[in-house]
């Protein structure tokens, strides 16, 4: 996920909380007596509002669609979290009047996931390409609890990602290498 996906779902998420918490303590409050002891003992809605549905059908339709709209923007915010930056292809075309390259970003990742996983204590590797503002290579690697861990960076970053910059020749590639020694996840380095 973005990290302007993460900042509009904090703001939207903290200004949801905090309505919920101000409706919730109003609540709380007015039930505890702290408006005047009348206030404790009267109906959350008066009269005129609970009998105003009575004879006006076009009231629950009008329910139903601001329930339904609701609905949409819940899917469409929830289609805004899945959706990742990940390619399937990967443009390294230099010059459009000699021809156009190509590369599968599945044929790029497995290269990588296969020589990162001959490093002695490492024990899984994932890697995909992503294209938000330019590519961009992650790879998260397992490590068994006896693996050296300075070792393993130092061959990744001089094995793996020189090979990786090498084969698609871009020295200036940037590559995230993410290390989860023991399950635990440790902050991600991003090599430029």
């Amino acid at each position: 996920m973005s990290s302007r996906a993460d900042a509009v779902n904090r703001v939207v998420l903290t200004l949801l909380g905090l309505l919920l918490l101000a409706a919730g303590g109003l609540g709380l409050a007015l039930s505890l007596g702290a408006f005047g002891a009348w206030r404790a003992t009267y109906p959350v809605l008066p009269q005129r509002v609970s009998t105003f549905p009575d004879g006006r059908p076009w009231f629950w339709w009008a329910v139903a669609g601001v329930l339904l709209l609701i609905a949409v923007l819940a899917l469409l915010w929830l289609f805004s979290q899945l959706r990742t930056h990940r390619t399937s292809r990967w443009d390294r075309t230099t010059n459009a009047r000699e021809g156009f390259t190509t590369l599968h970003a599945s044929a790029l990742t497995d290269a990588v996931e296969d020589e990162a996983v001959s490093i002695t204590g490492v024990t899984g590797v994932s890697a995909h390409v992503r294209d938000r503002h330019g590519q961009h290579v992650f790879l998260r690697v397992e490590l068994a609890d006896s693996a050296d861990i300075p070792e393993v960076r130092a061959r990744l970053e001089s094995d793996v990602v020189a090979h990786l910059r090498e084969g698609v020749g871009d020295p200036g590639l940037p590559v995230t290498i993410e290390l989860r020694p023991s399950g635990a996840r440790t902050p991600r380095r991003t090599l430029a």
